[in-house]
C-alpha cells in the first residue's frame, strides 16, 4: 500500500474537519453581535491580508520541511479561530479570530494537495490526481451537509456558541487523525539540493510565466474563487431576507452543499472528454447567468441559482487543481500553489470590497450583480487570451 494509505486517511480526514455546525449560522451570530455587512466584509480583508502575507511563506516552509507539520499547526489554528469567536463582541475581537483563520490557511493551502499529489506520484498513480481530488472534496461536502442539518437544529434549541465549541472539537479530531499521515519523498528532486527561499520562490513564480495556459487557468479559478466566496459567506443573508427561518438554514445550506458533489466527481471524466477551455467557458456562462439571476429571485427561489452555481464550483476546483499539479515538479508544488491562492485571496479581498459597498448601499441581492458583470469580463479576457497557448 505504501502511501496509498495517506489517500484513505485524507478521505475521512477531509470528512471530520468539515464537520463544522458554526458555518451554517455564522453570518447571523456576527450580525447578532452587532456587526454589520460591511464589517463583515471589512473582517474578510483582514483574513485576506494575513493570508497574502503568510500564503506564499507557508508553501514554502512545506515544500522545504514538510507539509504534514503545516498540515498539524494549520488545524491547531482553525481551532483556535472558533474559540476566539465566541468570546467576540467587538470589530476587533471578530479580527482577531479572522486572522488566526488566515494564518491557518496560508499554512494549509498548498500542503494538502501537495501531499495528496506526492502520494500519488509516488506509487506512480498521479493520473487519479482529478479523480481522488473530486473524492476529498466530496466527502467534505458530506461532512459540510451533517454540520449544516445538525447546525441548524442545534442553534434552534440551545443558541449559537455550542456550535462554535462542536466545531472547534472537529478540528482537534482531525489533528489527531492527521497525525497518522506520513510524509511522502519529493521524487522529482534531488534530497541534497535545497534552494534558497528567493530561488524557489523565482522559481515557482517563472512557471506561471512560461506556461501561458497555467497562468489563464490559475486566473480563471481566481475570478471564479473571488465571486463563489461572496456567495457562500453570505448565503444566509440572502435566505434570511428572503423570509426563510432560522431552522431552514441548514437543509438549504445542505441542499446546496450535495450540489457540488456531481461536479467534484464528473471534473476527471469532463476532462478526458472536452478541453479544459470548454469546461471553464460553460462555468463562467452560468456562473454569469447565476449571479444576475440572485438580483431577480427575491424569494426562497434565489436557492436555485445558488445550486447551479455550487455544481459549477464542484466541477471547477478538481479541475484546476490537477491542470496545475500536473504542470509542477514536486519540490515547488505547495510553493505554487500558494501563489495560486495569493492571487485569489487578494481578487477576493478586492471583489468583497466592492460587494459589501454594493450590497450596503442598495441590498444584499443588489451586490451580486457585479459578481456577475466581472465573470462577463473575465470570459471575454479568457477568450482573447488563447492565442499563446491553449490549455485543452
Amino acid at each position: 500500500m505504501g502511501y496509498l494509505r495517506n489517500i484513505k486517511l485524507q478521505y475521512v480526514i477531509s470528512f471530520v474537519r468539515a464537520l463544522l455546525p458554526a458555518y451554517v449560522i455564522e453570518r447571523l451570530f456576527w450580525q447578532e453581535r452587532g456587526m454589520t455587512v460591511q464589517l463583515m466584509v471589512l473582517c474578510g480583508v483582514v483574513y485576506a491580508l494575513t493570508v497574502m502575507l503568510l500564503e506564499v511563506p507557508g508553501g514554502m516552509l512545506a515544500d522545504r520541511f514538510g507539509r504534514k507539520p503545516m498540515i498539524l499547526l494549520s488545524y491547531v489554528l482553525a481551532a483556535g479561530e472558533f474559540i476566539f469567536t465566541v468570546f467576540a463582541h467587538s470589530f476587533g475581537m471578530f479580527a482577531l479570530a479572522m486572522i488566526a483563520a488566515g494564518m491557518s490557511d496560508a499554512l494549509f493551502n498548498g500542503s494538502e494537495n501537495a501531499l495528496l499529489y506526492d502520494s500519488l506520484l509516488t506509487e506512480q498513480k498521479q493520473g487519479r490526481f482529478e479523480k481522488t481530488l473530486g473524492k476529498v472534496n466530496s466527502l467534505d461536502s458530506a461532512g459540510s451537509m451533517v454540520a449544516m442539518l445538525c447546525g441548524s437544529v442545534l442553534a434552534n434549541s440551545f443558541g449559537f456558541e455550542l456550535n462554535y465549541f462542536i466545531s472547534a472539537g472537529s478540528l482537534v479530531v482531525a489533528l489527531l487523525l492527521s497525525l497518522g499521515l506520513k510524509e511522502p519523498p519529493l521524487v522529482t528532486k534531488n534530497e541534497n539540493e535545497v534552494l534558497g527561499t528567493f530561488k524557489q520562490a523565482k522559481q515557482a513564480l517563472k512557471l506561471f510565466h512560461v506556461k501561458h495556459s497555467v497562468l489563464m487557468l490559475c486566473l480563471s479559478g481566481m475570478v471564479l474563487g473571488a465571486a463563489l466566496s461572496q456567495m457562500d459567506e453570505f448565503y444566509q443573508l440572502i435566505l434570511y431576507g428572503a423570509g426563510l427561518p432560522v431552522i431552514a438554514f441548514g437543509i438549504v445550506g445542505a441542499v446546496l452543499t450535495a450540489s457540488r458533489v456531481p461536479g467534484n466527481l464528473l471534473a476527471h471524466k469532463l476532462k478526458q472528454r472536452l478541453s479544459y477551455r470548454s469546461v471553464l467557458n460553460a462555468i463562467f456562462v452560468v456562473n454569469i447567468v447565476g449571479y444576475l439571476a440572485l438580483f431577480f429571485a427575491r424569494s426562497a427561489w434565489a436557492v436555485a441559482p445558488i445550486a447551479v452555481i455550487s455544481f459549477a464550483a464542484g466541477i471547477t476546483d478538481p479541475l484546476i487543481m490537477g491542470y496545475l499539479h500536473h504542470e509542477t515538479e514536486s519540490h515547488m508544488r505547495a510553493t505554487v500553489e500558494s501563489f495560486a491562492s495569493l492571487g485569489l485571496q487578494f481578487l477576493t479581498m478586492l471583489v468583497g470590497l466592492l460587494f459589501g459597498w454594493v450590497s450596503t448601499r442598495y441590498s444584499i441581492f443588489a451586490g451580486f450583480v457585479p459578481l456577475g458583470v466581472i465573470c462577463a469580463i473575465w470570459l471575454v479576457v479568457f477568450q482573447v487570451g488563447r492565442s499563446k497557448k491553449k490549455a485543452g
